[in-house]
């Protein structure tokens, strides 16, 4: 190397290295840049058309370099960016730039470390007015750091820009790199940032739906525990509590129904009345019974080892064992007595009314004492028979209540044992299907609480990387902007 002239400067290592892990494409990019000749055009474009094609013809005159000039829609390779040591960028005046005029501009400015701004259609001497502050704001907003960089009015002429574009260039193409290094960086950055925010949103979800799994778990598991007892106990209890009621009804029906019949009953219906009775307590025992079965059967499933049907054979219908009345001899010997008594005391009622009728007794004479007789025997055999019928009923509604007290008691002992049958078998029933669900549930909760720590160390481990990544893209766009801002010497000829 001559005597004199500086070593162009070069990329550092680790940040060429850095964005090949973050944009391969653009490390490429910035190495093909330091292996070209260095960069000597000056790319003139912009929304103003026939500024642009003006002021390049002016620049084409004073400025020694390669002048281009292109539609704002050009893409990188028609544009040869990488010969492009600089950048002007005509705004028009008389209208905004589209929002794809100022991505392309952003795009540029990207690659070209020198971009010069100007802005046609102004009127001389009124320094742009509006439409200069329009465009500072717009470059505040989507190009910070051309915020502050001078905006050439095209109306006082192009002398102060051909006056920029002359000055000599301090390595061009390692400006150009550091630049696009610097917006390598600054996108991965960007993607790092907005990657470490969607982690943290799905964070925030995943916890939730690893909360509301487990409050469903465990809600599951309470439920499993206390809720499934307490309804199968409640369901029981319902169920004998409705059995007992429909058992009292129909015992108070049987009992309304017989007194009922009692009341209108002959002497040959109260003959027949018990066996007519018997079989209507038979009757309802049977369909009690049957009824209970019904109610009962929840499933097929055996009691305690019995196969099904065992208990209901088991728990039949009750038989009252209470025998019908019959007539006793001392009934009989009463019905005699009341004869005798009735005999006499017919005779004299008798020869009273016969006393009291002088004209008939006059006529019957020796046929007074008959009659007298007769009608005192017609009185007591009707009074014998209507206590015969009342003594009868009287013993049949007895025997009827000791039926109704027997049939009630073997039918609630019935009802109790089928209760404490069900009982014993579902509660078994129950008891195993409460365990195997909660060993189901218990198991989901631990999975639960694995998967939740297994998460929390996934998301702990990636937010450290993202924390280390992001601040290692921070610290390399801190040292480029030191490197852009150090002044480089300038290149000397040898002597």
């Amino acid at each position: 190397m001559a005597a004199g002239v500086p070593a162009p400067p070069f990329v550092p290592v680790a940040l060429l290295e850095l964005l090949a892990r973050h944009d391969p494409a653009r490390a490429e990019q910035v190495q093909r840049l330091g292996d070209e000749p260095p960069p000597d055009a000056v790319l003139v474009l912009g929304p103003a058309e026939q500024a642009v094609g003006q002021l390049a013809a002016a620049l084409a005159a004073r400025v020694p370099a390669r002048l281009r000039c292109a539609p704002v829609e050009v893409s990188d390779r028609h544009a040869r960016i990488a010969e492009t040591r600089a950048v002007v960028w005509v705004f028009d005046a008389a209208a905004s730039a589209p929002e794809a005029h100022w991505a392309r501009l952003a795009a540029l400015a990207g690659q070209v470390d020198e971009v010069h701004l100007a802005l046609a259609g102004t009127e001389p001497g009124r320094g742009g007015g509006a439409a200069l502050a329009a465009v500072r704001a717009r470059l505040a907003e989507q190009l910070p750091r051309l915020a502050a960089a001078p905006v050439h009015l095209l109306a006082e002429g192009p002398g102060r820009l051909v006056a920029a574009l002359v000055r000599p260039a301090d390595y061009p193409g390692y400006r150009n790199a550091l630049r696009v290094l610097e917006t390598g960086l600054v996108e991965a950055l960007g993607r790092r940032l907005t990657r470490q925010r969607n982690a943290a949103r799905r964070e925030i979800a995943t916890g939730e739906a690893l909360g509301r799994n487990r409050d469903e778990l465990a809600g599951l598991h309470r439920e499993a525990i206390g809720e499934w007892p307490r309804r199968f106990r409640n369901d029981l209890a319902e169920l004998r509590g409705r059995t007992s009621l429909e058992l009292t009804g129909a015992l108070r029906i049987l009992r309304d129904d017989a007194r009922e019949q009692l009341n209108h009953a002959d002497r040959a219906a109260r003959a027949r009345f018990p066996e007519q009775f018997g079989s209507a307590a038979g009757e309802l025992a049977r369909r009690v019974s049957e009824q209970i079965e019904d109610l009962y059967e929840i499933t097929g499933q055996p009691v305690d080892g019995a196969p099904p049907g065992e208990h209901a054979a088991r728990m039949g219908p009750p038989v009252p064992s209470i025998a019908p009345p019959v007539r006793s001899s001392r009934s009989v010997l009463e019905d005699r007595l009341m004869l005798v008594v009735g005999a006499s005391g017919g005779l004299g009622l008798g020869r009273l009314a016969m006393s009291s009728l002088l004209e008939v007794t006059s006529v019957l004479g020796a046929s007074a004492m008959p009659v007298s007789v007769g009608l005192g025997v017609g009185a007591a055999w009707w009074l014998a028979r209507a206590r015969r019928a009342v003594t009868e009923r009287a013993r049949l509604a007895q025997w009827v209540g000791g039926v109704l007290d027997e049939l009630r008691i073997g039918l609630e002992a019935m009802v109790t044992e089928r209760a404490l049958a069900e009982e014993r078998r579902l509660g078994g029933a129950v008891s195993r299907a409460v365990d195997e669900r909660v060993a189901v549930l218990s198991a989901r909760l631990r999975e639960h609480e694995r998967l939740a720590r297994r998460a929390a160390v996934r998301r702990a481990e990636l937010r450290s990387a993202d924390n280390r990544s992001t601040d290692e893209l921070r610290a390399a766009g801190a040292e480029l902007v030191r490197l852009l801002a150090v002044p480089l010497a300038e290149p000397e000829l040898a002597g």
